[in-house]
């Protein structure tokens, strides 16, 4: 991938073929979104949320809109966003979903169906969206509708996020993370202790082993909740991985997939190197193979929750995410609070 990349950034033709071309067309392009008045330039962005929101969460996307989401939450700040949809055989649906751009031209809708199994395909089509349409935004935070943001707190983050090195054997608190204790869970109890099983094994130390701190010198950043675990082998199961599709008895280090930012030198290697790797059906997973394809270190942070945090005033004071607001008013509430308090 090194060659390639070489290659691709000076425009060059590489030695290999893609095979992942996100061959896909734009519906609605908002390829106006970050350019600067009329002139055809670029403008700076600090952060651009991209929001992977589900056709039918017109209610959660106002909710965003109106709180974590805001554009003009600081005055020296420039902030944008975009809800990354696919699309339905539903005309009525597509006639509400023209309707909402037309009134908040803040969404972009790609013709893949926009289906659980194919969040992937919506992740590819975010990076190459940023990579045409909004080259100079500096950190990009990939969000789910039902995450509950601090912006305040996303932004002391990326001021300086490599400042000191992340302590990777040490046991970490999981013990309010689980989405839920059965088996059948991509992040269930049975993985957690699996990967603590792993951190305290010297045997494996080599596979656990990387370094956030080697990739911010090139200013690549791809920071999150990570989590390490294996492929689910049971049938019955909707996280089921046969062999053929992965081979491997473990997956490289992951950032989970509702919450993670983003720099914009990680985002163009990422955008191409999964052009040059075979899809995969789990989106964060497939973030974690590319990431290690490219040799970028995903940087654990633990204010980045893959499970809801019980809310409290207190508790939330360094949250940048939490996971689970699936009621956009509670999240609003929330974010108003947070707020009030100089916390978002």
């Amino acid at each position: 991938m090194e060659e390639i990349l070489v290659a691709l950034k000076n425009n060059e033709k590489p030695a290999y073929k893609p095979v992942n071309e996100l061959n896909y067309t734009y519906r609605i392009s908002n390829n106006r979104k970050c350019l600067q008045g009329n002139d055809g330039n670029f403008e700076k962005v600090v952060i651009l949320y991209i929001i992977k929101s589900a056709l039918c969460n017109q209610n959660k996307r106002d909710a965003i809109r109106k709180s974590w989401g805001w554009e003009n939450r600081f005055s020296d700040v420039n902030i944008k966003r975009i809800f990354m949809l696919g699309v339905s055989s539903d005309s009525s649906l597509q006639d509400k979903i023209d309707e909402e751009y037309a009134k908040n031209e803040d969404l972009v809708q790609a013709d893949f169906i926009d289906s659980y199994y194919n969040n992937t395909i919506k992740t590819t089509m975010s990076f190459k969206w940023t990579f045409q349409y909004c080259p100079k935004a500096q950190f990009i935070m990939f969000v789910d509708d039902d995450m509950y943001v601090s912006t305040k707190n996303l932004l002391k983050f990326i001021r300086n996020p490599f400042y000191k090195r992340v302590e990777l054997r040490r046991k970490r608190d999981l013990s309010h993370g689980l989405l839920n204790n059965g088996k059948d869970n991509l992040y269930s109890k049975e993985k957690v202790s699996e990967t603590l099983r792993k951190y305290r094994n010297p045997n494996s130390r080599k596979l656990l082993e990387y370094d956030p701190v080697i990739s911010a010198s090139d200013g690549r950043l791809l920071a999150g909740y990570v989590f390490f675990s294996s492929p689910m082998r049971h049938k019955s199961s909707k996280w089921y991985v046969s062999l053929a599709e992965y081979p491997f008895s473990k997956y490289p280090p992951y950032v989970t997939a509702g919450a993670y930012v983003v720099s914009y030198p990680a985002l163009e290697d990422l955008y191409y190197t999964s052009m040059f790797t075979q899809r995969f059906k789990f989106d964060d997973v497939y973030l974690g193979i590319v990431a290690k394809k490219c040799g970028i270190s995903p940087l654990h942070n633990k204010h980045f929750y893959f499970w809801r945090k019980p809310y409290s005033k207190e508790g939330y004071s360094d949250v940048i995410a939490s996971h689970g607001f699936d009621d956009p008013e509670e999240m609003k509430k929330v974010w108003e609070e947070q707020r009030s308090l100089g916390q978002a």
